[in-house]
C-alpha cells in the first residue's frame, strides 16, 4: 500500500505588533523554514502558500486565513504547515477550537515546526496538555503587547502628543516630530474663514454651499491632493463636497483652540475589534497642546449659537439679525420672524412661535425696527456701565489692599462652583421627578434644556475666571478679558451679528413692546459690581488721602 501524500498549504503571518526587524519573525523566514520542512518530508506536497502580513493573531478575520479555511472546506487542502503555533493563532479559546475540533473534524493534518507538533505523529495524551498551555502563553503574550501599546499611547496623549493617523483639517504633522501638530497655512485660513462666516450670520448650510461654489476642496479631497494616503468608508461620491456635517464638525472641534482631545473611540479589549465611542469623561484632554487657530471666546460663543434655532429665512429676504437671540419672555420659546408686503416694500416683525402654532401664549408682536432700536440702546448702556466699572476696578488693582483681588477671585470661583454643583444636582433630580409623576415629559424636556444651558453658562464663566486668576498670580496684573471685549465695541452705532454674538446672551420680548436684553458675562459683571460696592468706603478714603497729598504737594511747590 502506497504512502498517502498530503496536499499541503503553508500559512505565514506577521502582525504590526510583532514588528519586522527580527529576521526570525519575518514572512520570508517563515516561508523558507516551512518550504525546507516540506522538501524533507515525502508525504507532504506543497500546493499553495497563504500569507497575512500585518494582521493580529488574536482575530481570525484575516484575508488569507479565510482563503485557507475555504480551501480546507472544499477539500483542496488536507495539511497545514506553520513555523509555530503563534503564527497560526494568539487566541487561546479560538485557537484551541480550530486545533482540537474544526481541523480534526475536517480530517486536516496540522504541523507547527518549532513547537514539534504534528497531529499525525504526536502523542494525543501529551498534546492535550502541552498545546493548550502553549496557546495560553501565546494569548498572554498578545494581551501583554496590547496593554503595553495602550499604556504607551495614553502616556503620549497625556503629554499632549498627537497619536492619530491623520492630522485634523487645518493642521499637519510636524516633519521633525510626527506627534506634534503645526498649522497648515492654506487649510488653517479656510478654518478661520469658516468661523468668520458663521460669526457674520451665515448658517452652516450656507457656509458649505459658499465653499463649494468657490471651489474649496473638502477636508477629504484636500488630504488626497496633498498626497496623503487617505481613504474612508464614508465617501458617498467620486468627489467629496463640503456638507453640513463637515462644516459643523469644524465649528465644534476644540482642536482649533489648541485643545487636544484624544481617546474618544477605541476597542473594549485586545480580542474585541469593534471600535466603540467612549464617554466624554474618559477622553484625554490637554490644553495649549498646539497653536490655536481661533480664540477661546470665539469658540464658546459659536458653540452657544449652534445649540439654538438658526434656520435661514431664505436667500431672497434680508438677513435675520436676531435669529437665535430673540425669545418670548412669557413662554420662553423663540420668536418667529414674519414678513408683510406693502407695495414695493417689505415690513418685518416678530411673533411668539407658541402662539403661531396655536398652542397658547399671546402674539407679543413687535417690529424688527423696534427691537433693533431697543437692543442698540441697551448695548450702548451696558458698554458704558462696564467701562465705568472697569475704571474703578483698575483703581482697586493699584490700591495697596493686600490680597483683596486674589481673595475676591477665590470667592468668585467658590460661588460659581457651588452654583454649578446645584445646577447639576437639579438636572439629575429631574428624572426622579418624571418617574414620580411630579412633572410630565414635556416639562422634563424643557427643564432639562434649561439646566443644560445654565450648566454650560456656569462652566464657561468658571473657566474664564480661573484663567484670569491664574494670569494674575503669574504676572501680578489682572487682565479682565470680558471688559476688554466690551471696550472693543465702544462707540458702536449699528448692530451686527458679531456684536450680538459676543455681548448678548438672549433678547426677551414682553407684551406692550417691552424688550429686555440679557448680556453675557453676567456672573463676572455681578462679581465686579459687588467687589466695588463692598470696598466703596476704602476706595473713597484712598481717594480723599490721595487728594490731600496732592494738595500738600501743590502748597509745597508754591512756598518754594
Amino acid at each position: 500500500m502506497s504512502e498517502k501524500v498530503y496536499r499541503t498549504a503553508i500559512y505565514a503571518r506577521l502582525s504590526k505588533d510583532d514588528g519586522d526587524k527580527a529576521e526570525s519573525n519575518s514572512i520570508v523566514s517563515q516561508r523558507g523554514l516551512c518550504e525546507e520542512y516540506i522538501t524533507k518530508h515525502r508525504d507532504l506536497e506543497l500546493v499553495e502558500t497563504f500569507v497575512d502580513d500585518g494582521y493580529s493573531g488574536v482575530d481570525f478575520n484575516r484575508p488569507d486565513f479565510r482563503r485557507l479555511e475555504e480551501a480546507v472546506r472544499t477539500n483542496k487542502i488536507d495539511a497545514i504547515v506553520c513555523k509555530d503555533l503563534s503564527r497560526f493563532s494568539r487566541n487561546y479559546i479560538e485557537g484551541g477550537r480550530y486545533l482540537e475540533k474544526i481541523l480534526p473534524a475536517l480530517g486536516v493534518r496540522f504541523i507547527a515546526i518549532n513547537d514539534n507538533y504534528d497531529t499525525l505523529t504526536g502523542d494525543p495524551s501529551v498534546n492535550s496538555f502541552i498545546i493548550p498551555f502553549k496557546n495560553l502563553i501565546n494569548d498572554s503574550y498578545c494581551k501583554d503587547i496590547s496593554v503595553k501599546i495602550r499604556t504607551n499611547l495614553d502616556v503620549k496623549r497625556r503629554k499632549g502628543e498627537f497619536v492619530g493617523a491623520y492630522a485634523p483639517y487645518g493642521y499637519k504633522k510636524d516633519p521633525e516630530n510626527k506627534n506634534k501638530l503645526i498649522v497648515d497655512e492654506y487649510a488653517g485660513d479656510i478654518v478661520r474663514k469658516i468661523f468668520s462666516m458663521y460669526k457674520d450670520g451665515l448658517s452652516v448650510c450656507q457656509i458649505a454651499a459658499h465653499l463649494n461654489k468657490m471651489g474649496v476642496l473638502s477636508p477629504m479631497e484636500y488630504k488626497i491632493s496633498e498626497g496623503v494616503n487617505y481613504n474612508t468608508t464614508f465617501r458617498k461620491s467620486a468627489v467629496a463636497k463640503w456638507s453640513y456635517r463637515a462644516v459643523k464638525r469644524i465649528l465644534t472641534n476644540e482642536v482649533y483652540i489648541g485643545v487636544l482631545a484624544q481617546g474618544k473611540r477605541g476597542t473594549p479589549n485586545y480580542k474585541v475589534r469593534v471600535v466603540q465611542n467612549r464617554d466624554e469623561n474618559k477622553w484625554i484632554r490637554v490644553e495649549d497642546a498646539h497653536e490655536a487657530l481661533i480664540t477661546h471666546d470665539d469658540f464658546m460663543a459659536i458653540k452657544t449659537m449652534l445649540g439654538r434655532d438658526m434656520r435661514s429665512t431664505g436667500a431672497d429676504s434680508e438677513d435675520n439679525l436676531f435669529s437665535g437671540f430673540i425669545y418670548c419672555a412669557d413662554c420662553g420659546q423663540p420668536m418667529t420672524r414674519k414678513m408683510v408686503p406693502c407695495g414695493n416694500k417689505r415690513y418685518y416683525y416678530y411673533v411668539c412661535s407658541t402662539n403661531k402654532r396655536h398652542e397658547g401664549c399671546t402674539t407679543h408682536s413687535i417690529s424688527t425696527r423696534e427691537v433693533e432700536t431697543a437692543v442698540t440702546n441697551a448695548v450702548k448702556s451696558q458698554i458704558s456701565n462696564v467701562l465705568d466699572l472697569s475704571e474703578t476696578l483698575a483703581y482697586i488693582d493699584r490700591m495697596p489692599l493686600g490680597d483683596l483681588v486674589t481673595s475676591s477671585y477665590k470667592s468668585q470661583i467658590t460661588k460659581l462652583e457651588k452654583e454649578l454643583d446645584r445646577c447639576l444636582k437639579m438636572k439629575l433630580r429631574l428624572y426622579e421627578d418624571l418617574s414620580d409623576g411630579i412633572i410630565n415629559k414635556e416639562e422634563y424636556a424643557d427643564f432639562r434644556n434649561r439646566y443644560t444651558a445654565m450648566i454650560e453658562d456656569k462652566t464657561s464663566a468658571l473657566e474664564r475666571v480661573r484663567r484670569e486668576y491664574e494670569a494674575s498670580e503669574i504676572s501680578g496684573d489682572v487682565e479682565r478679558a470680558w471688559i476688554t471685549l466690551f471696550r472693543k465695541y465702544e462707540g458702536i452705532n449699528e448692530l451686527d451679528r458679531r456684536t450680538l454674538m459676543f455681548l448678548v446672551d438672549k433678547i426677551f420680548v414682553y407684551e406692550k413692546h417691552v424688550v429686555e436684553v440679557s448680556f453675557k458675562y453676567k456672573d463676572e459683571y455681578q462679581w465686579a459690581y459687588e467687589l466695588v460696592k463692598s470696598n466703596e468706603d476704602i476706595i473713597n478714603k484712598n481717594i480723599d488721602h490721595i487728594g490731600r497729598n496732592e494738595s500738600l504737594i501743590a502748597m509745597d511747590r508754591e512756598e518754594e
